[in-house]
C-alpha cells in the first residue's frame, strides 16, 4: 500500500493485463471475477457460507499473481471458487501448475528497506530495486507523523495521493528517506511524482511489470541528530487511473510510526454504502482492529493509528 514513484509508462493495451502466459491461474481468476461482477468481499462472504475461510488479502494476491494457493485448505477454496464463478470443474485448479520454490532457494528480503512492500513472491524484484538506491540512512529516521490524502474518481479509481511525513533523525548525517510504491496488480501503470516540499527527488528504481518502485527523497541538507523535518509529495495517477480493484487503500509500515492518518475522499456521484478501517500484520492474514469508518457529509472517510507498526493500516469499502 501505498507510496511514491517515478515514471509513466505508455501502454496501448489494457494496463492491468499481465504479459500473456505469466500466470495463467491469476489471469483466469481475474477474468472470472470480472465476468461475474463480484467484489472480493462478496466472494469471501460466499466462501464463508460454504464453510471456507479465505482472507480478502489472499484473494487479492491470488488474482494479482503475487501468491498462489498451494496449501490443502487453499486448494479446497479454489474448488469452491470454480463453482461460485461458474468456470467449470478444473477451470482454475488445472492452471496452477507445480508449486513454486520455497525454503533456502527463495530470495529473502533485505534486512533494511522502506515501508510499503507486499507480496513474498516479489522479494527478488524488491532486492534489485533497493540495490539501485541508498538504504543506509532510512532506518535512522523516526516516523513521527504521516498523513495520506487520497482522492478517488467517480469510477472508484485513484486520481492522486498527497502525503506528508514528519521525521526525526536519530543520528547526524541522515540526508534522505526512502519511499516505496506497490500497485498490488502487476502491469498496472505506475503514478508520477508531483509537488515536492522540503525535499527533492533522488534516484528512482522501478519494475513496471510487477508494479513496484522505490525512490529517494533527498532533504535540503543532512540532518543533525534529533533534528526534525517535514517532507511532502504528491502521486498523480494519469489516465487510466490506478484502479482500486479490491476497494481498499492501505499503507504498510516496516518502521513504527507515532501517528498515521489516512483520508479518502469519494466523488460526490459515487459514495460507498459501507466503509471501515482495518489493520493487519506485514505478512497479511485476517484483518484485526476492524472498526466502522463512516463517510461524512463532505465525502471523506478517515483511518487513524497511533504508535503503530510494523504492520498495515487501511480503509476498505463496499459500493
Amino acid at each position: 500500500m501505498p507510496t511514491p514513484v517515478v515514471g509513466q509508462e505508455s501502454r496501448l493495451r489494457d494496463p492491468r493485463r499481465v504479459d500473456a502466459g505469466a500466470d495463467p491461474f491469476a489471469d483466469a481468476l481475474r477474468a472470472a471475477i470480472r465476468a461475474k461482477g463480484l467484489s472480493l468481499e462478496r466472494i469471501q462472504h460466499k466462501l464463508r457460507a460454504r464453510g471456507v475461510a479465505v482472507s480478502i488479502a489472499a484473494l487479492s494476491y491470488w488474482q494479482s499473481g503475487r501468491r498462489r494457493p498451494e496449501r490443502p485448505d487453499s486448494l479446497t477454496a479454489v474448488s469452491h471458487l470454480e463453482e461460485i464463478l461458474e468456470v467449470g470443474e478444473g477451470g482454475l485448479s488445472t492452471l496452477l501448475g507445480p508449486p513454486r520454490p520455497r525454503g533456502k532457494a527463495r530470495p529473502r528480503p533485505p534486512a533494511q528497506g522502506p515501508e510499503g512492500w507486499v507480496g513474498d513472491n516479489c522479494h527478488s524484484s524488491i532486492a534489485e530495486l533497493l540495490a539501485d538506491v541508498d538504504t543506509s540512512t532510512d532506518q535512522d529516521l523516526t516516523r513521527l507523523s504521516l498523513r495520506d490524502q487520497v482522492e478517488l474518481a467517480m469510477d472508484g479509481s485513484t486520481r492522486r495521493v498527497r502525503s506528508r511525513q514528519v521525521l526525526r533523525a536519530e543520528r547526524s548525517g541522515v540526508d534522505r528517506v526512502l519511499l516505496g510504491y506497490d500497485t498490488r496488480l502487476p502491469g498496472d501503470p505506475l503514478p508520477v511524482i508531483g509537488t515536492l516540499r522540503s525535499c527533492r527527488l533522488g534516484r528512482v528504481s522501478a519494475d513496471p511489470r510487477n508494479g513496484l518502485m522505490v525512490a529517494e527523497l533527498l532533504f535540503d541538507r543532512p540532518l543533525r541528530r534529533g533534528e526534525r523535518t517535514a517532507v511532502e509529495y504528491e502521486l498523480i495517477h494519469v489516465a487510466p487511473h490506478h484502479p482500486t480493484f479490491d476497494n481498499t487503500h492501505s499503507r504498510r509500515f516496516r518502521h513504527p510510526v507515532r501517528e498515521y492518518v489516512l483520508e479518502v475522499r469519494y466523488d460526490s456521484r459515487c459514495r460507498p454504502s459501507r466503509c471501515e478501517q482495518f489493520t493487519t500484520g506485514l505478512t497479511g492474514g485476517e484483518p484485526t482492529d476492524v472498526r466502522e469508518a463512516p463517510v461524512d457529509t463532505w465525502g471523506y472517510a478517515y483511518a487513524v493509528a497511533l504508535d503503530f507498526g510494523p504492520g498495515v493500516v487501511g480503509l476498505r469499502w463496499e459500493w
